[in-house]
């Protein structure tokens, strides 16, 4: 995955946030940027990037992506008015309009093909990290299964040596001791 480090403005344009918005993120951890003379720089990865960017462009509050559209269907409504028109009344039928908007569709099954495959990709990590949850979940009760047959086996070990030690008492209250070390 490639990381990529930008300035504020080039965290704005891409991300579509406000300055305000990219400084409060950064303040409360959500960005990670270093302090270099020239200024902050934010280190984020290319799929962070797109997480934040498609989020904005989702978000109805978001004022960059606001313009963004707004620009977007200003481009597709010259873009129509422009290029259809003209190659409609030069033919004086509607075989280039339809090529024309196979073309709009054919582009939209590109990106919502894109999209699909993001989400799929999300779909992928997701479950992955569900499995290695499971795996780390499995690991802790194995050690703590281990654990407690290890305590078990310290208190039968203690056990022996309170039982050795009072057979020791034992012997030397006899004397049995005093007779074998005196030989």
């Amino acid at each position: 995955m490639k990381n990529l480090k930008l300035t504020i403005s080039e965290a704005q344009e891409i991300l579509l946030m406000s300055q305000s918005s990219v400084y409060s993120w950064i303040d409360k951890g959500k960005l990670q940027a270093v302090e270099t003379p020239s200024g902050k720089i934010i280190q984020i990865t290319e799929f962070e990037a797109n997480q934040i960017r498609e989020m904005n462009l989702k978000s109805k509050r978001n004022k960059a992506s606001k313009q963004l559209n707004k620009e977007k269907q200003d481009i597709n409504f010259t873009n129509e008015t422009e290029e259809e028109i003209p190659t409609i009344s030069k033919n004086y039928g509607q075989s280039n309009m339809s090529e024309s908007l196979t073309e709009k569709l054919i582009l939209e099954l590109k990106e919502l093909a894109v999209e699909a495959g993001k989400y799929k990709q999300l779909e992928i990590i997701r479950t992955e990290e569900k499995e290695n949850q499971q795996y780390w979940q499995e690991k802790y009760f194995e050690i703590n299964a281990e654990c407690k047959q290890k305590n078990e086996e310290i208190l039968a070990l203690k056990a022996k040596i309170t039982e050795l030690e009072q057979k020791l008492e034992n012997a030397s209250k006899k004397g049995f001791l005093g007779k074998i070390f005196s030989k």
